[in-house]
């Protein structure tokens, strides 16, 4: 017996694809490019925009290829210049999980890393530091502490 996949939901009368489903086009999309990949895995690790049907109905980019692959990818900018403009937000860790991840996936994007870095827990910080380990080319996370 086979499951059933969930069925897509529909937000703002955009399809979405199930989370996994998206989450699996999203990382397929920047595979071999390091910060790309990085910022994706990013996002898809801390989870709070992933989860967000508005995030996801606006700024996930959806569609098919000519082969019949679907693929994925953000719009950093725009999801960027929506959350200055106030109109996405989330907590303060959340929108600077996101601007981290968008300066990573998009290098036109800067990020000032004392505004963003102060207000991070424990886990978000770990996820930010496993995201530059991955964007410098390794697939291993961060190195044990050498001090």
């Amino acid at each position: 017996m086979t499951a059933t996949p969930p069925a897509a939901l529909v937000t703002e009368g955009k399809s979405i694809p199930p989370r996994y489903s998206l989450t699996e086009q999203l990382i397929n999309h920047v595979r071999g490019l390091h910060a790309a990949s990085a910022a994706v895995e990013l996002l898809c690790a801390h989870r709070a925009w992933l989860g967000n049907p508005v995030f996801v109905s606006r700024y996930a980019i959806t569609g098919v290829r000519a082969n019949g692959e679907p693929y994925a990818y953000i719009d950093w900018s725009e999801a960027i210049a929506a959350l200055d403009a106030g109109h996405i937000h989330g907590s303060g860790s959340e929108n600077n999980i996101l601007r981290i991840a968008a300066s990573l996936g998009d290098p036109a994007i800067p990020v000032q890393l004392a505004c963003v870095l102060g207000n991070l827990d424990r886990t978000s910080t770990g996820l930010v530091t496993a995201a530059v380990v991955r964007a410098n080319g390794s697939s291993t996370g961060p190195a044990s502490n050498p001090f």
